[in-house]
């Protein structure tokens, strides 16, 4: 079963809604995006955060750096 675009996109988050979804400032997600506590994508200039991370994190806290690297 093929994933539509809009289908793989809604599973991507930006950073203010990754920001309010962990309660958070937009300035933190930044913080832990450039060092690699959160997970991201960029789509050309576009950077975005899998939900399913997001997910994660709201039910078991952040991760360490370098379980974020794997």
């Amino acid at each position: 079963m093929q994933t539509t675009t809009n289908e793989a996109s809604a599973r991507l988050l930006t950073v203010p809604v990754v920001a309010q979804r962990l309660a958070v400032s937009e300035r933190w997600v930044w913080r832990a995006i450039s060092e690699g506590t959160i997970r991201a994508v960029r789509l050309g200039r576009a950077t975005r955060v899998r939900a399913e991370d997001v997910e994660h994190i709201a039910r078991v806290g952040l991760p360490t750096n370098r379980e974020a690297r794997r």
